[in-house]
């Protein structure tokens, strides 16, 4: 997790660096951009259950304990595809890849028992598309920002491949993009950095109540223009 902030701190001061005069001008329309880096997901709760046995009186069940779980925030792979189709509008593929744990907590034995705590670690992608809003006329020291929403498909394996969850996934967000340098010609046409910060919800996938979920997740990346 620290490794994965440090990365986008690193990314964000990349941005802040002079850039060359080719970067004056803003990437071509309808070229492809390609973009990895690194980034970081924050934990989200999965719900509480009670393990019950039922009882002669109806509506009043025996609790024999309680269990909590909870994903752990996780580092992970981020990777992006888009093309600009006007100088406001754009559209943007997007894989992640995660590898977070699940932490149930089994508390209030009814024999007293003492609170356990089982951790299992999954395998995490989410493979989503958007719709990417850019806002040059906020341009600022060669810095952009832009809007993004979008949705797309998850899936999740458990820990030895035991069993697959999928589910689907609504996000929200935005960033800031610096071009380090932008050519008229060549095979490539424009190089930079971008940062993306994002408010994912989550559902299906693994899940105790069955209810949508939150998270936020941040990322630095390298960008090159085609």
């Amino acid at each position: 997790m620290r490794i994965a902030l440090g990365v986008c701190a690193a990314i964000a001061g990349l941005a802040l660096l002079p850039s060359s005069a080719g970067a004056q001008t803003a990437p071509p329309l309808r070229h492809v951009e390609l973009s990895g880096g690194y980034g970081a997901a924050t934990g989200a709760a999965l719900g509480r259950q009670d393990a019950n046995l039922r009882t002669a009186t109806a509506g009043t069940p025996f609790r024999l304990f309680t269990t909590t779980s909870r994903m752990s925030a996780a580092p992970m792979l981020d990777l992006r595809a888009g093309i600009a189709l006007t100088r406001r509008y754009g559209v943007e593929g997007h894989a992640s890849y995660g590898h977070p744990e699940v932490r149930t907590s089994v508390s209030s034995d009814a024999e007293g028992a003492p609170d356990v705590t089982a951790v299992e670690r999954l395998d995490e992608y989410l493979i989503d598309a958007g719709v990417v809003v850019r806002f040059d006329e906020w341009t600022f020291a060669g810095v952009s920002p832009f809007a993004t929403v979008g949705g797309g498909y998850l899936r999740q394996l458990h820990e030895d491949l035991i069993a697959i969850e999928e589910g689907g996934v609504f996000f929200v967000g935005g960033g800031v993009k610096r071009a380090f340098v932008v050519r008229p010609h060549g095979w490539w046409r424009a190089l930079g950095v971008r940062g993306d910060a994002r408010l994912n919800v989550l559902s299906g996938g693994i899940t105790i109540d069955d209810r949508t979920r939150r998270h936020v997740s941040v990322s630095g990346s390298l960008y090159i223009v085609f």
